[in-house]
């Protein structure tokens, strides 16, 4: 009774995955997620005008909607690749284009790996528009969504736990971090960035840079022994910039299957200083208190809670168990140096 019941279940997912397939070969159209509140209302500014420029230019069948709350991207994102939607163009930033990657898979598994990936950038961070040199112009990205092709990028992977406690899978595009860059993006996220993404970032690093705490973590990079290492912050990079242009990973690639682990050591306050004033051009790198190792897996494990943020975005506390999806997803709007 047990084999026939499961016999049954597997021929549902079965029909469920053969329909689904069908419907997305019988449609096409494109989604357009907006979140309203990126760069301080900007996408909600230009969603008009955005609109008619995207459908003067093509014959794309659209659908535009708005985000309302924490997670809606995903949601919106998910049930548009089910009904068959060909490209999905997230219009914020780095927190909403995670959000809207979220969207393409459900329970790990892609939904349509056919579908692609589009980006107009309003966020004040801007980092994963910076790595894929997406212009600042508008215009100019809609011209580039409209080209043909698209190239697969990678994903970072993150298995954490949630504030209740319980498991969460997450996935990110550009970078995730903990110590100093997770409490950077936790109070710049409550404030307003009227001043842009730069000025922001900056305010939240220099003054955590003087009074951040020290955190005593055990890292394990891919099937190596743990390490002890007393850290005010590691960064996990899938690309190069992030928070209104800081260089944590400079030579981090999207595409080479590998992620840019970035740790830096406790330092004294003037030591930390002037470190962060090199993020900019990424030589901080080059300080002996930071060093930079690649791996395809990483384990983070803490004798006290610590929290995670993943593309701005605070996404769960310790354990981590992180690891890099190689060619996960199709992005359009793309001028990467593919040396």
């Amino acid at each position: 009774m047990a084999d026939y019941l499961i016999a049954i279940q597997i021929g549902l997912i079965i029909d469920f995955h053969s329909l689904l397939k069908e419907k997305i070969m019988n449609t096409s159209y494109v989604s357009i997620v907006i979140n309203p509140s990126a760069g301080n209302g900007k996408a909600k500014r230009i969603a008009q005008s955005l609109l008619q420029k995207i459908k003067s230019a093509s014959d794309f069948e659209i659908s535009i909607n708005f985000t309302r709350g924490k997670n809606d991207a995903t949601l919106i994102t998910r049930e548009a690749i089910m009904d068959g939607a060909s490209m999905i163009i997230a219009v914020g930033g780095d927190g909403t284009i995670n959000e809207v990657v979220n969207g393409f898979f459900l329970e790990g598994e892609p939904l349509n790996p056919l579908c692609e990936l589009g980006i107009i950038n309003c966020g004040t961070g801007g980092g994963f528009a910076r790595t894929l040199n997406i212009p600042n112009s508008t215009v100019q990205q809609i011209e580039q969504l409209l080209k043909p092709g698209s190239i697969s990028l990678d994903l970072g992977h993150i298995i954490c736990k949630d504030y209740s406690g319980a498991k969460v899978s997450r996935l990110f595009v550009n970078e995730c971090q903990i110590g100093i860059g997770s409490k950077v993006a936790s109070i710049v996220g409550k404030k307003s960035k009227i001043f842009g993404g730069t000025i922001a970032f900056g305010c939240a690093a220099t003054f955590l840079a003087m009074f951040m705490k020290p955190l005593n973590l055990s890292i394990g990079f891919d099937n190596e022994d743990f390490q002890e290492s007393r850290l005010i912050g590691l960064v996990v990079g899938n690309g190069t910039e992030c928070a209104g242009g800081m260089k944590l990973t400079p030579h981090a690639k999207p595409d080479d299957g590998l992620l840019d682990v970035l740790t830096i050591n406790d330092m004294k306050t003037g030591q930390r200083i002037m470190n962060l004033s090199k993020v900019y051009s990424g030589t901080h790198i080059l300080s002996p208190h930071c060093s930079i190792k690649r791996c395809k897996k990483l384990q983070i494990r803490s004798d006290n809670e610590v929290f995670l943020e993943g593309d701005g975005e605070i996404l769960g506390n310790s354990p981590f168990d992180i690891e890099i999806i190689p060619s996960a997803i199709r992005v359009k709007a793309c001028n990467l140096n593919m040396q």
